[in-house]
C-alpha cells in the first residue's frame, strides 16, 4: 500500500503524518507557526517534517494551507494569519528541496478530499463539505473530482449570505454566513442573552461546547441559541443544495460536535427550504476524520500528485 506525507499548515500550528490507506501511521513534530519564524524558516520546518517522515516507499507530499491557494500552478498566493507569503511557488520548492513530488491545496478543500476519500463522504459523488471552527470553510466534490472553480475558490459556503441586510462580510457582502456562526460569534450572542436575562456568565461559559452541555441539561438560553445557528446554516446549505444538488453534506469542525442539537435544525431548515427531490434522498453526516482530516486528504492528493508525476515525466522530479 502506498504511502504519503500529508502536511496540514494552520495559523496556528504545522501538523503532519505518514499516511496510508487512509490512516495515520506516524506523526510529525508539531510546529508552532507563528513562532517559527518568517518564510524562509516555515519553509525549512516543512523540508524537515518531510526528512522526518520520509521512508522507502513515500510516493510524495501534501501540504494544505489557509488561504489563496492554487492548486494547479502550485503558487501560494497569500495566507490567512501567516505574513509573507504572496505568490510563493510552493510546490518547486519543495520538489526541488525533497526531490518528491508535491501537491499544494486550500486547507478545506484538502479536509473535503480527506472526507470523500477516507471518511464521511467516501460513498458520495456529489457533495458539500463545511468546517464550522473561528470561522466556516467549505469545498466541494462535484461528480466524483475535487471542485476548485475558475480561479481557484470555489465552495466558500461560509461567505454565502443568510441576509442581505445583515452584517458585513470581509469582502462587503452582507450578512455572510460566518459573522454569525463562527466560535466567537456563537459565544457573543451567547454571552449578550444571558446579561439580558439577568443570567451572568463568563465566556467561557458561554463557548460552543459549553453551550453544548448546558442546552443538554435543558438550559433554555442554550437550546434556543442551538435552534438559532442550525436554522442559519440550514439556510446557508439550502441555497448551495439548489445549486448543485448534492447527494451528501458533511459538516465538520468544533461547532459540529452539538451534535443533534444542531444538526437536528439544520435538517429541518432543508427539509422545508428545499423541493422534495432535493432532501429526500440527502445524506446530511457529522465528518468522520477530525483533526486529521487535513493530513489525510492532503496525502491522498500527495499520491494523485506522484501518479501524475509518473504518467508526465516533464512534471517528475
Amino acid at each position: 500500500m502506498e504511502a504519503a506525507i500529508g502536511i496540514d499548515f494552520g495559523g496556528t500550528t504545522i501538523k503532519s503524518g505518514l499516511v496510508a490507506g487512509g490512516n495515520v501511521l506516524k506523526r510529525g513534530t508539531v510546529v508552532d507557526t507563528q513562532k517559527a519564524g518568517g518564510l524562509e524558516d516555515l519553509l525549512g520546518a516543512l523540508v524537515g517534517i518531510v526528512e522526518e517522515l520520509r521512508g522507502e516507499g513515500v510516493a510524495g507530499v501534501g501540504v494544505g494551507l489557509p488561504g489563496m491557494v492554487d492548486a494547479n500552478r502550485g503558487v501560494v498566493n497569500q495566507l490567512t494569519n501567516v505574513a509573507g507569503w504572496n505568490s510563493v511557488p510552493l510546490r518547486e520548492i519543495l520538489e526541488k528541496r525533497t526531490g518528491l513530488p508535491v501537491a499544494i491545496e486550500n486547507d478545506a478543500n484538502a479536509m473535503a478530499y480527506g472526507e470523500w476519500r477516507h471518511g464521511a463522504a467516501k460513498d458520495g459523488r456529489h457533495v458539500i463539505c463545511i468546517t464550522l471552527g473561528t470561522g466556516v470553510g467549505g469545498a466541494l466534490i462535484l461528480d466524483g473530482r475535487l471542485y476548485r472553480g475558475a480561479t481557484m475558490g470555489a465552495g466558500e459556503v461560509g461567505h454565502m449570505s443568510i441576509d442581505y441586510h445583515g452584517l458585513q462580510g470581509h469582502y462587503g457582502n452582507h450578512g455572510a454566513l460566518e459573522k454569525y456562526v463562527g466560535n466567537q460569534q456563537i459565544t457573543d450572542r451567547a454571552f449578550s442573552r444571558y446579561a439580558k436575562k439577568g443570567m451572568g456568565r463568563i465566556r467561557e461559559q458561554c463557548t460552543p461546547a459549553a453551550l453544548s452541555e448546558a442546552a443538554r441539561a435543558g438550559d433554555e438560553i442554550a437550546l434556543g441559541l442551538w435552534e438559532e445557528v442550525g436554522y442559519e446554516i440550514g439556510v446557508a446549505l439550502s441555497s448551495a443544495i439548489w445549486l448543485v444538488n448534492p447527494d451528501t453534506v458533511v459538516i465538520g469542525g468544533g461547532v459540529a460536535k452539538a451534535g443533534e442539537l444542531v444538526f437536528g435544525p439544520i435538517r429541518r431548515t432543508i427539509c422545508s427550504q428545499t423541493g422534495r427531490v432535493f432532501h429526500e434522498h440527502l445524506r446530511i453526516v457529522e465528518a468522520q476524520l477530525g483533526n486529521d482530516a487535513g493530513i489525510i486528504g492532503n496525502a491522498a492528493l500527495a499520491l494523485e500528485a506522484a501518479a501524475d508525476a509518473a504518467r508526465n515525466p516533464v512534471r517528475s522530479v
